[in-house]
Formats: structure tokens, sequence, C-alpha cells
């Protein structure tokens, strides 16, 4: 039988100092139907000459270039345009990351197991391993069970691009990520599991660089976007997965917290212009901090320091585990 194939697609921009390591990856993959696409948003740099060098080896390349620079969001859904009409399944892989040689044929083989699966995840590493918390005996679950216990934190899972997608997401003359908020990657892979079951592997398959020049590093952590993000998939996707109450404890839970760290980032700096800018953000998503919301973050702040917390009000939401790692837990959230 003929493997399914696989489209692995790298945007890339400027990106001659990871960009010959990435690629050098995607031909050292064991995987017999595999065909890489990579997408060039008008680099300036020697990323054209690094693509071409690739030609005539293991994997083919469809290569393709933007005529502009467009911003990031709109580079990889351009990038998804050119996946081949014949490829059954896509990678979005950064032109700065890896994936070891026999991931593709791993993930296959669980979206291959149950035809509801739509999207497969692996367990990937940055500074850390990430994708661990999952139950170790199963590697198909119910899309909205992994959708509710994401929002619960009890696993990271879905805050990533590192996904093996049916081809049927992708719809032609509609984006598949949506460019007005920074968790785009999160996003698309709510809305896949909004539409089926979700794979798993449960081992390490892909490594996420983080480096000084990439964009997570340079604007999302500095600004901490995902924070006001992480509430609007919340409003976007909670109601389709979690009771009433269960989301309007999450909401304010994660609201409480984030206001929090958010003033000790003030405190330490003396500079609230990052805090100004939150504000006016919510404020625009019908969302507005209010005086007694500045209270009770100072308020809680003050609560864990006078019971010996000190080291949690700087802590972002934690993933719940089982005491035993039997997988996720439906304990009260806890931040």
């Amino acid at each position: 039988m003929t493997a399914p194939r696989v489209a692995i697609v790298t945007p890339v921009y400027n990106g001659e100092n990871f960009l010959a390591e990435t690629m050098a990856c995607v031909q050292a993959i064991d995987y017999p139907n595999l065909v890489h696409v990579v997408l060039d948003n008008c680099s300036t740099d020697s990323t054209a000459s690094i693509i071409a060098s690739f030609t005539g080896q293991r994997h083919p390349l469809v290569i393709a270039r933007n005529e502009t620079t467009v911003p990031m969001a709109a580079n990889w859904n351009a990038a998804l345009t050119h996946v081949p009409a014949d490829a059954d399944y896509f990678w979005l892989l950064c032109h700065d990351d890896k994936l070891s040689p026999d991931s593709i044929a791993k993930l296959v083989a669980v979206a291959e197991s149950d035809p509801e699966v739509m999207i497969v995840g692996c367990q990937w590493r940055t500074e850390r391993l990430f994708g661990d918390e999952l139950p170790k005996d199963q590697s198909v679950f119910d899309g909205k069970e992994v959708m509710r216990t994401y929002f619960r934190r009890s696993h990271a899972a879905l805050s990533t691009m590192n996904a093996l997608g049916r081809r049927s997401l992708l719809v032609d003359g509609k984006d598949y990520y949506d460019s007005t908020i920074c968790m785009f990657d999160a996003d698309a892979l709510l809305r896949a599991c909004l539409s089926g079951k979700y794979g798993f592997v449960h081992e390490e398959l892909a490594f996420w660089r983080m480096h000084d020049q990439s964009t997570t590093a340079t604007i999302s952590e500095r600004m901490q976007l995902f924070q006001t993000d992480w509430l609007l998939l919340l409003d976007r996707y909670g109601s389709y997965v979690m009771g009433f109450r269960e989301y309007l404890d999450a909401r304010r839970r994660f609201r409480h917290s984030y206001l929090r760290r958010l003033l000790l980032q003030c405190v330490r700096t003396r500079d609230f212009s990052l805090l100004r800018w939150h504000m006016r953000e919510l404020k625009s998503r019908d969302d507005e901090v209010s005086i007694i919301d500045i209270f009770a973050a100072f308020a809680d702040w003050a609560g864990l320091l006078v019971t010996g917390r000190k080291s949690r009000v700087a802590a972002p939401l934690r993933h719940m585990v089982s005491p035993h790692g039997a997988g996720v837990t439906s304990r009260p959230l806890s931040y």
C-alpha cells in the first residue's frame, strides 16, 4: 500500500541562521511519501540560495516566494495554499525548528488508526519538555474533552503549532490561521478539535527553538500577548466544552492571576506602560479592568505573601496532573 502523502510546510523570512538545519532535518525524515513546501517571504538574506541548495535530494521541494513581505500569519496562510492537492496530511514547521527522523511515520500511524482523528500532536521541547501531561495509556482522545482540560490548564498540548493535520482542515478561500490574534496556532488547533478527535504521540518528536530573534521572544513574550489571547480563546470556545459555571470560574481565576502578574511587573520595573496597554486592549474587547479588579489583584498578592506562598505571586497558571501520573484531573483550577 502507498503511504499517505504528507506535506511539511515551512514559511520563512530571513532565515539564513537556522534554515539549512531545518531543511536538512526534513530530508533526513524516514518516511516514503513526503514533500517539503517552502515559502520565502521575500527575504533579503541568503534564504533563497539555501532553499535552492536542497533541490534534487531525497524528498521533493515545492518552492514559492512572495512578491512582497507580509505579516507572519498571512505568510503562514499563504504557505498552506501551496500544499499539494493530493496530500493527505500537513505539518507547519517553522524555519528554525526541527523534527526527529521517525516523527512523521509515528504521527501518521496514530492518524490512520481512526478516521475521526483530525489532528495529531506530540511532545516537543523548548527549554523544557511540553506535552507530557496527557494520559500515557491513550493515543486518541475526544477533541472537546482535550479542549476542556486545556482550558483548565491540565496540559499544554494545544499551545503550539506542532501538530499533524488532515488536509480536509484546509478550506479553499479561507484562512487556516486567524491573523487577528497572537495565539493563531492554538486557535487553529482548537477549531480542529471541535471537528473531531485528537491524536497524540507520547514521544518527543519536535524541537521548538527559542532565540533572541524569534517573534515569540521579541514581541509575544515582551508584550505578554498570550495573556489577553488566552481570555479570547476561552471566550470563543469555552461554551462548546464547559458548563457555564465552569467557564466563569476558569475565566475569573485566570483574569485575576493575569492582573496580579502585570502589577508585579510594574512594581519591579516602575514602568506602568505595559499595564496600561493591556488595560486598553481589554477595554477594546469589552472586558474593561475596574478599580475593584486592581484592588482584588493586590489583595490576592498580599494573601499569597501572608500565607507564605511568595513564589506563586509571579507564577503563571500551572498544569495540573494526577499526583500518581494517571493523567488529566478535574480538580478545581489552581493558580
